[in-house]
């Protein structure tokens, strides 16, 4: 009989005798025995492995069979076999594969369709092309069917789908009860349900057992104290996830392209010591760390692990340890031949990722809590008191300084600046109170560095302290002010010296002045009439110009020292009348021409006049202080210039951030603005910091002096409304800016001709 279908098989030419009906219905019982068996079987291994041997135990005319299923790559293989003698040998049942249309069983797993040979000879004939590849271990195959074999092909369906093929066989001669196709394709169906329920039933398992094992892994990220428990926790999550005892846990050094061992369980000691620091060229795990995939693979000896291999294990899985892109350390796992084979590779990535993240926050957390460790070491050592706080005016940091200068046991967290005039009674010099936007903490948040500003707190011993604050804003990626910081120190004790100092030194400026006053009288006298002799160039006339020079030089200081103390006991008033700062300055530039020699004073403004308000004797005396040092720190044949027109505040604030907030609320109030600009050798940042302050003076700058000319120009400027400040880079000369308030008047006016 040709290979035929069920329909084509199956004839009846009588009714069956009574025995036949019986025997028929043994064998669909126990079918259906056997069914039910198969159906309670959820372990998809199990049922695969004894499907065959069921089957041939419950229907007497078949002795030996053979199981085919597709693999993951979509080939049939035979997974189970029985009665077969000899047996095949495994390693050709690891290398067949048949392609769907290979031979008469992929032919079967394309159609579906039963058939029946009977025999091996007819089998072949019929068995049409089989791949090259598979040509030899078929033929290797059919060598393990006896040639009085009937042979059957039946597919394993699922409605129209076909999940396998189960190929039986009748060995020896044929008996008086030929196999029933109608009752073994029932078979086929029942097993091919119970096939396909084991299986989703180990999916099922498998999707459970990879949420507790994901589960498991955020427990080990959630429950670890610190980096080495979370290493030990994550390796042992691994490995009762893969059911097998024996790992490494190895971290990468991305600087320096190393693995280093961590934790390890059951691995040979010498296997352990070699990686306890290995490079991850040419190791074994140059693939996993270069491509961030995780690899399932027998063990291979030249790859170094030998020592496992003799240790009795037979493959490996080496799984990434991924924090976004980058791998963070590799899990090495051992085991036995089919721990590959029970590797869900993407379950295992997930974990990885999980992992990899956590190390990576772990070890990111330890660095970060070093550094601010190291920052809060290093902020507590500072002798003077550091306080910051956020973008919103909120305390944040003070150090153990800061506490004991403002007398406060510990740091009020989160204190508003809107708060801290009454708790620390801070006030200025005098002892007024002082408002909230001229606190020490309020300038630097509004972009003001500044030095040396000095406030009145009380201290521990319920006396007034005296502190002297620095500060400065704190930007953030954008530019943009996040906090601000200030350091301060006590000041009380040098501040009484500097006050006795200052004290000692107007005495002594008040009782100099009356000789020195007399002393140039004298010597203008002198060189006059020396002048009217006629000779300009004698040397009586030059040495008595240049003592002349010198005592004014010695009456400016005497009268800077004079103004220093009347500014410190309150007792300078300004003359306030109109002035033509035009005139006032090109005045100032004609009297110093004389000193400039062959430098070029010029004046540049909007117009021929720009009326202010102000104390002409102060401003002139602001004036010549700027122009002076112009000429005193610039080379010979270099320009001096000086700039005057009105400005806005919004527009000076552009420049100097700071003018905005001392200047008041009205920022579209006009000003007059004034630059002293020269290309001397410029002053470096340091240097511009304490400028204006009281007897300072550049390391940097030459000429005589006791550093009170800026400090005073300081005092004045601000005392009519205005700001005065520096700009200036090494090499590239200087700029001094200061502004004085328009009346509203003089705004008005000059709106009216814009």
């Amino acid at each position: 009989m040709n290979g035929k279908s069920v329909r084509q098989t199956i004839k009846r030419t009588e009714q069956p005798n009574a025995d036949e009906a019986m025997r028929r219905a043994q064998v669909l019982t126990n079918i259906l025995h056997v069914s039910t068996h198969l159906i309670s079987l959820l372990d998809p291994n199990e049922l695969i492995l004894t499907l065959v041997e069921r089957i041939v135990e419950v229907i007497p005319d078949i002795q030996a069979g053979m199981l085919w299923l597709p693999d993951q790559q979509g080939a049939l293989q035979i997974r189970s076999h029985y009665g077969l003698a000899p047996p095949p040998a495994p390693a050709l049942l690891a290398r067949l594969r048949l392609r769907p249309g290979d031979g008469l069983v992929g032919a079967l797993w394309q159609r579906g369709d039963a058939q029946i040979f009977e025999s091996r000879s007819q089998y072949l004939e019929q068995a049409g092309r089989v791949s090259q590849r598979a040509h030899d271990d078929m033929r290797q195959l059919l060598a393990h069917i006896p040639r009085d074999a009937t042979i059957v092909l039946l597919p394993l369906r699922i409605g129209k789908q076909i999940i396998g093929v189960l190929e039986l066989l009748q060995i020896g001669t044929p008996s008086l009860h030929p196999p029933d196709l109608e009752v073994l394709q029932m078979f086929g169906n029942l097993a091919a349900g119970a096939i396909n329920n084991a299986q989703l039933h180990a999916k099922m398992q498998a999707h459970q057992h990879r949420l507790e094992a994901l589960g498991a892994i955020g427990t080990v990220v959630s429950m670890a104290a610190d980096l080495d428990e979370l290493l030990s926790n994550a390796l042992d999550v691994i490995l009762r996830v893969l059911e097998t005892s024996a790992g490494m846990l190895l971290l990468h050094d991305l600087s320096t392209a190393e693995l280093t061992s961590t934790v390890q369980r059951g691995l040979p000691r010498r296997f352990v010591a070699l990686h306890d620091r290995i490079g991850v060229a040419h190791s074994p795990y140059e693939e996993t760390v270069r491509y961030g995939q995780a690899i399932a693979r027998p063990l291979i000896a030249e790859d170094g692990e030998e020592l496992l291999i003799e240790a009795g294990f037979g493959s490996c899985v080496y799984l990434p340890l991924l924090a976004g892109g980058t791998v963070v350390g590799v899990i090495n796992v051992y085991g036995d031949d089919l721990l590959r084979e029970r590797v869900d590779v993407p379950a295992l990535m997930t974990m990885g990722s999980q992992l990899g993240l956590a190390i990576a926050n772990v070890r990111l957390y330890q660095d970060t809590r070093t550094e601010r460790l190291k920052l809060a070491a290093v902020i507590n050592s500072i002798a003077e008191g550091v306080v910051l706080c956020n973008g919103d005016g909120r305390l944040v940091l003070a150090n153990q300084s800061a506490m004991e200068l403002l007398s406060i046991e510990r740091l009020p967290v989160e204190q508003s600046i809107n708060e801290m005039p009454d708790f620390y009674a801070i006030r200025d010099l005098d002892g007024n109170p002082l408002p909230v936007e001229r606190l020490p903490l309020a300038r630097a948040l509004s972009g003001e560095v500044f030095h040396d500003h000095r406030v009145l707190s009380r201290g521990a011993s319920g006396q007034d302290t005296v502190l002297s604050f620095s500060g400065a804003p704190v930007y953030d990626d954008e530019n943009n002010v996040d906090g601000a910081v200030t350091i301060f120190r006590d000041i009380t004790t040098s501040q009484k010296l500097e006050r006795a100092k200052d004290d000692f030194l107007a005495v002594a400026a008040h009782e100099l002045r009356s000789p020195l006053a007399a002393v140039r009288g004298y010597t203008d006298l002198l060189v006059r009439r020396e002048q009217r002799r006629g000779d300009e160039d004698s040397p009586e006339l030059r040495g008595l110009t240049v003592l002349a020079q010198q005592v004014t030089h010695m009456l400016r200081m005497v009268d800077n020292i004079l103004d220093v103390s009347r500014i410190d006991a309150g007792q300078v008033s300004l003359q306030v009348q109109p002035v033509n700062l035009v005139a006032l300055a090109q005045q100032v530039i004609e009297q110093q021409r004389p000193l400039a020699g062959e430098r070029q004073l010029e004046l540049d403004s909007d117009g021929a006049e720009l009326n202010v308000s102000c104390d002409s004797l102060r401003i002139r005396q602001v004036l010549t202080n700027l122009v002076g040092n112009a000429i005193r720190y610039s080379p010979n044949g270099t320009r001096i210039g000086v700039r005057l027109y009105t400005c806005a505040a919004n527009a000076i604030a552009a420049r100097h951030p700071a003018y905005a907030a001392l200047a008041g609320a009205d920022t579209h109030s006009m000003h007059a603005m004034v630059i002293v600009e020269d290309q001397g050798a410029g002053i470096s940042e340091e240097q511009l910091g304490r400028l204006f302050r009281r007897y300072a003076r550049g390391s940097e700058r030459r000429g005589e002096g006791l550093g009170l000319g800026l400090y005073l120009s300081r005092e004045f400027v601000a005392r009519h409304g205005g700001q005065i400040w520096a700009e200036s880079r090494e090499g590239q000369g200087s700029a001094f800016f200061f502004t004085l308030p328009l009346e509203a008047e003089q705004q008005l006016g000059l709106n009216e001709q814009a």
